[in-house]
């Protein structure tokens, strides 16, 4: 299988005199904390598609809207409810000893599944999200698209992701996601794994902050890591 070209892409993102030192691929990390809904940025929305598929999608658009008229503001069959059952003390109190075991198991859940995972990738960020590390991951999860290239030259360490989705193939459509100055890291730390992927490594930031950033195989984080240690 020949191997991916990561370098070319990363070339066109370079500053003036920048040297690119090494570029790699971006494989996702699992289990990397979410971001909280209020540092998520609005997605933006694709253009819409023109001739017969933007036709089509007007149709389903208009198909999802609730309908209008009278007919629209009369309550249905399945609403016009026993207000006498509904207000019942007994009834409601069912109600809520159901919800809350409903959400009493799904805690227990979310929990085994944070420890699975905890055993499985490890610790994956250490920091809160105004430290240099959660406004690393704010800004690639807010970039969309998919990570693809991510490069170390002499001056930084930056992403690119790539903004054409969808079914169909496309050309690449590659922005800069996110970037580093290399005084703001402290390390590039290996952390190589048994199981895919095993390219593991954390990026440390100097305020002590860190992030697991992976390539798919090792030898391509190894290769990250020494330019680095190299610069």
């Amino acid at each position: 299988m020949p191997k991916i070209d990561h370098a070319t892409p990363c070339r066109q993102f370079l500053h003036p005199g920048e040297v690119l030192r090494e570029a790699r691929d971006y494989h996702e990390y699992p289990d990397l904390p979410l971001v909280p809904a209020h540092l998520r940025a609005p997605r933006k929305r694709p253009p819409r598609a023109k001739g017969l598929l933007g036709k089509l999608s007007d149709i389903l658009d208009k198909a999802s809207q609730p309908s209008g008229g009278a007919a629209a503001s009369q309550p249905s069959d399945s609403r016009l409810l026993n207000n006498r059952l509904v207000d019942n003390r007994m009834t409601r109190a069912s109600g809520n000893v159901a919800e809350s075991l409903n959400e009493a198991q799904e805690n227990i859940e979310d929990a085994l599944d944070d420890a699975a995972n905890r055993a499985l990738f490890g610790k994956t960020m250490e920091g809160d999200w105004t430290s240099m590390a959660g406004r690393f991951l704010v800004q690639v999860s807010n970039a969309g698209g998919s990570p693809r290239h991510q490069a170390l030259t002499d001056r930084r360490l930056f992403v690119l992701t790539d903004q054409a989705t969808g079914w169909l193939e496309h050309e690449p459509e590659l922005e800069l996601a996110v970037q580093i100055q290399l005084s703001n890291i402290a390390e590039l730390r290996p952390r190589p794994r048994m199981t895919f992927p095993r390219g593991r490594f954390d990026l440390v930031f100097v305020d002590g902050s860190w992030l697991a950033l992976s390539c798919s195989f090792q030898e391509d984080m190894q290769a990250m890591v020494t330019a680095f240690q190299g610069r």
